[in-house]
């Protein structure tokens, strides 16, 4: 039971936000079900949320060719994300970079911190159970942030990058994240906490975004839109 919730609201509830037309119309984006999935702290919720995040992929725009999502699990992607401190900032990033390789047409997922390893992303595997299997299944490889050897390690002629990071990052030398990947390769960082110290300098191809929101699944189709003239004015 959920206090102050009879049960003909909760199943009223429930079925709403089990129903694929309920979700595509309310245009609610994964990240805020992860967060009420951890807020709520009730089974009576977790079917109905997990199915909500689900169905919520239908929101997130199509990306095809082939993109490389590298999700930063240094220690500091531990702390509390966002103001009621439902997420953490690596399961914000998870979702947000799990979301978009269901998304993508071909996908490889990266965990790095002071290593790296590939996220073998299972055919048909709900994104929710995906998160929580990428936290469980040992993902994390230390306190540091060595993006750039992450980027030299398994960048393979993809067609764009995906970083989700607080850009705490190791430079080995005189080599940065950019140096990694041809100019021509659309890098996307996305910065969830801040950090002052960025990991790419600004150029052409090379976007960096301040924070994570639903609002950022329509940021890369938008930008490869424009680069390609194929907006709509």
């Amino acid at each position: 039971m959920t206090p102050g919730v009879s049960d003909e609201v909760a199943e009223s509830v429930a079925d709403k936000l089990s129903d694929p037309v309920e979700v595509a119309r309310s245009r609610v984006l994964p990240i805020r079900y992860l967060s009420a999935f951890n807020a709520a702290r009730s089974p009576r919720w977790a079917v109905a949320l997990e199915m909500a995040l689900q169905l919520a992929l239908s929101n997130v725009p199509r990306l095809d060719g082939r993109t490389l999502i590298l999700i930063d699990t240094s220690g500091s992607m531990s702390a509390k994300f966002g103001k009621d401190g439902s997420l953490r900032y690596w399961e914000a990033a998870t979702v947000f970079g799990l979301a978009l390789a269901a998304r993508s047409a071909d996908a490889d997922v990266v965990s790095f911190s002071s290593f790296s390893r590939v996220f073998a992303v299972e055919p048909g595997e709900w994104v929710l159970p995906a998160v929580r299997r990428f936290g469980r299944a040992g993902y994390f490889y230390g306190q540091g942030t060595e993006t750039e050897r992450a980027v030299r390690e398994h960048y393979k002629r993809h067609d764009r990058v995906v970083i989700l990071t607080d850009e705490q990052a190791h430079w080995h030398g005189s080599r940065h994240v950019a140096s990694s990947i041809p100019a021509t390769i659309p890098v996307y960082t996305w910065n969830l906490a801040g950090y002052a110290g960025g990991h790419v300098p600004a150029a052409r191809n090379r976007h960096t975004f301040g924070g994570l929101s639903d609002a950022a699944f329509a940021m890369i189709p938008m930008i490869e839109a424009g680069e390609a003239q194929a907006w709509p004015f």
